[in-house]
């Protein structure tokens, strides 16, 4: 899109930028914002020693002010926009405040799609949402997409605005849209053309008040606003979910995605019955975009595995093997990703490393499939690690709670032998000994290299 197209949504306007535990995220888009000509102000609840790194990104531009340490009402009062990063839900009081004020609120997400629709862009936008496998997902249709000509693009959290000087009419855009997201699209009344739904279980509960109606109302804008000639990718689980929580029947073309159906001679390089569900639905969306059976099947077959996803870190000389499985933040995805283990090494001893800031998730299947298949645990501290305790049977002892990954991967790798795994799926939010999950993925990933290098 042209410069002259969409800079004067920016230029000259307040805009409120609103941060949390994840302000690395979103400097590029403050630096998208800042190049247009928008008087910005950034806030956020960390001090200037914790956002150092991304602060210094940021220097060069002086219509960029800050707010640290604290969120404060003014910021947004009489602003043109505001827009939110990762985590900030509708309720919170200070959007609340802004919209009290008329000022629109956006997601950076929600804010390029509105751009996009208004200007009259007509791209091909693949999105998908669910409670978990929705990057691995996006990564198989991203490995289909680079096997063929097509012109695609992927969000990544935090560069969505800047987004905007790529798509062009005819493009694919392909976004992870999580569920704090799928709630603004409600506000711009907007779904994707083609709607991937993967899996619906607990998560975000704590701001669900408990309600799996509330949290399914939110993620129903992945199909609520859809024309009857576009798409909605389903599995089963979520075929089950629409029945389930909506009154609200899709209206667009439905196909659910069936493992079963692809050619029995591929091979894979991923393992799982989670994943078999994550390939299905890429197959699904290559056949939907038009794109030969033989390049579908190249992208699946190259794929290797996403980062931080049940994802191979390798193998110490010491023969332990190291699964970084990250970003499972529910005991849902985290049991799943045990399951899988287990099934493909039967033999091995399990260290797994859990536990940590609860969501308003169930955790008694969790501490059942712990105490009965996991060789040892080390859990972080956390309201979700008080919850695995109190349902851990009564002398189950095979577990310890720690308060840094240096500890809790020292801890692991002294309990592992040769032929073990060790495992980071925590089952729960990073917050509270780490700063985010980001954080929690790079300690792990740190120690494992050092580890293995020996």
């Amino acid at each position: 899109m042209k410069k002259s197209i969409y800079q004067p949504y920016f230029k000259d306007k307040k805009i409120t930028v609103l941060t949390d535990n994840y302000f690395d995220e979103c400097v590029e888009d403050i630096k998208f914002l800042a190049f247009q000509g928008a008087e910005i102000t950034v806030t956020s609840p960390h001090e200037e020693k914790i956002l150092k790194k991304s602060l210094r990104q940021l220097k060069r531009f002086k219509n960029i002010s800050y707010t640290l340490g604290k969120h404060s009402v003014n910021d947004f009062k009489s602003r043109d926009i505001i827009i939110h990063n990762i985590g900030f839900f509708q309720n919170n009081a200070y959007i609340q405040r802004a919209k009290e004020e008329g000022t629109p609120v956006f997601t950076q997400l929600s804010l390029l799609l509105k751009i996009l629709r208004d200007t009259h862009i007509n791209f091909l936008h693949v999105g998908v949402a669910g409670t978990k496998g929705k990057s691995t997902t996006l990564d198989i249709t991203s490995s289909i997409l680079s096997c063929c000509e097509k012109s695609f693009h992927r969000n990544e959290t935090g560069k969505n605005l800047s987004l905007l000087k790529k798509i062009n009419t005819g493009d694919i855009l392909l976004t992870e849209i999580h569920s704090w997201q799928l709630e603004s699209l409600h506000e711009i009344s907007y779904s994707p053309c083609i709607a991937v739904f993967t899996n619906f279980f607990e998560d975000y509960l704590n701001h669900y008040k408990g309600s799996m109606k509330k949290y399914f109302n939110d993620i129903s804008a992945l199909f609520k606003y859809q024309k009857v000639n576009e798409h909605i990718v389903l599995s089963h689980d979520s075929h089950r979910a629409i029945k389930k929580y909506s009154k609200l029947i899709p209206e667009s073309i439905k196909i659910i995605a069936r493992f079963n159906h692809l050619p029995k001679t591929w091979c894979y390089n991923i393992f799982g019955k989670h994943n078999e569900k994550n390939i299905a639905q890429a197959f699904n969306i290559g056949k939907i975009l038009n794109i030969p059976k033989e390049v579908i099947k190249q992208g699946i077959q190259e794929f290797k595995g996403s980062k931080g996803r049940f994802e191979n870190l390798g193998t110490s000389s010491s023969g332990v093997t190291f699964f970084n499985d990250n970003y499972s933040s529910t005991p849902e995805s985290t049991v799943t990703a045990l399951v899988s283990l287990k099934r493909y090494y039967p033999k091995s001893n399990i260290i797994l490393l859990a536990g940590g800031l609860d969501k308003g998730s169930h955790y008694q299947k969790l501490a059942k499939y712990i105490a009965r298949n996991v060789y040892f645990t080390l859990l972080f501290s956390g309201q979700a690690t008080d919850k695995l305790r109190e349902f851990f049977p009564m002398r189950f002892d095979k577990f310890m709670e720690t308060i840094s990954m240096k500890t809790a991967f020292n801890i692991a790798i002294t309990q592992a032998t040769e032929g073990d795994i060790v495992i980071l799926s925590p089952g729960a939010s990073a917050q509270g000994v780490f700063l985010n999950e980001n954080d929690r993925n790079n300690q792990f990933i740190k120690n494992t290299k050092e580890y293995i290098k020996k």
